[in-house]
């Protein structure tokens, strides 16, 4: 009878060997688990992470945990997150992807997460090679290295579905748009300014020149002077229908300067690439070319420059949600 169940053990195993495949494609993924694993401990002090369900895509094939995503498909070892192991399948994708949340959108060069009905969430993006064959480049980052800082943005987003998640669900049900609501709705609406322009531009440089100002006088002076321009601009443009803008506003700094702050503390570290903090901004701010993301980043190296990450990193998680401008104005050093 021992003999008999041993066979059958050992058979089983030979036939689930044959159908779970390793997949060397998914080694670039391990990469970008390590590195959210690196910013999350060694900067943000956090060493848990909220479910996710993965949507990895190349040309041919789509790779994920999700049984809505991937149905049937092959069995696949795939990468571990915080030494979790996950459920990893692989079927042809024929041009579309089912998503998480049953979604159906075509294959293409996209990079996002979203929140599913259990406040969880799910996250998309293409594989390296997608991106290479796409045409997309970074002079001073390099393809391996900007691809894992998109990871590392977006994956953010995915730790945030029970503060920030929650709240873009809230302004949906709560006000009307003329466009999406997105992280770029401020710019959509007024990016034709001229006027409002230059007022943006004048106020992210005061950011980033208090960001890289060495003298502690002078650097609060700046932040205060940024802080107060900003003001200015939010009560000049923000009102009548648009008040609710104010908040939406910081809201987005918020939540696009954390993600592409982590991008950034990656691409510096020495446990990352290792890169010279002025070529990695640089590639960060990609021109200045996202508003949200141009402005965030610079209130974001600010706070850091502040307060080290590890005494605010929890308030960009959890149940409520903090601006960066409050934590930035809540500071002992600007304040006195």
């Amino acid at each position: 009878m021992t003999l008999f169940v041993a066979a059958n053990f050992a058979q089983s195993k030979m036939a689930e060997k044959k159908t779970r495949q390793t997949d060397s494609v998914l080694a670039e993924t391990a990469k970008w688990f390590a590195a959210w694993e690196t910013v999350s401990r060694d900067f943000y002090k956090i060493d848990r992470i909220s479910p996710v369900e993965f949507v990895f895509f190349d040309e041919k094939y789509v790779y994920s945990t999700s049984d809505v995503s991937v149905p049937d498909g092959e069995l696949i070892d795939g990468p571990k997150l915080f030494d979790k192991k996950l459920a990893w399948k692989r079927a042809v994708h024929n041009g579309k992807l089912t998503l998480p949340n049953n979604q159906t959108v075509p294959v293409g060069l996209m990079s996002f997460a979203s929140q599913l009905e259990n406040k969880n969430a799910f996250f998309v993006m293409p594989l390296p090679e997608f991106w290479k064959k796409a045409g997309v480049e970074s002079k001073e980052l390099g393809l391996e290295n900007l691809v894992t800082g998109v990871f590392l943005h977006e994956f953010s987003h995915t730790q945030q579905m029970q503060n920030f998640g929650s709240k873009i669900s809230e302004y949906e049900r709560k006000y009307k748009f003329e466009t999406e609501l997105s992280d770029d709705i401020i710019q959509d609406y007024f990016e034709k300014d001229a006027d409002y322009n230059s007022i943006f531009r004048e106020e992210v440089k005061l950011f980033y020149d208090a960001a890289t100002e060495n003298d502690k006088t002078k650097a609060a002076d700046l932040i205060k002077e940024s802080i107060e321009k900003l003001r200015l601009r939010q009560n000049k443009y923000f009102i009548s229908d648009k008040a609710h803008f104010r908040e939406i506003d910081d809201f987005f700094l918020t939540m696009e300067g954390f993600g592409q702050f982590t991008m950034y503390l990656w691409l510096t570290s020495p446990q990352g690439a290792k890169i010279l903090p002025e070529i990695a901004l640089k590639g960060v701010r990609r021109s200045g070319k996202q508003w949200s993301q141009e402005e965030g980043l610079a209130l974001f190296l600010l706070l850091n420059k502040l307060s080290k990450p590890k005494h605010w990193a929890r308030s960009m998680f959890g149940n409520k949600t903090q601006s960066v401008i409050e934590l930035i104005s809540k500071s002992k050093k600007i304040s006195k």
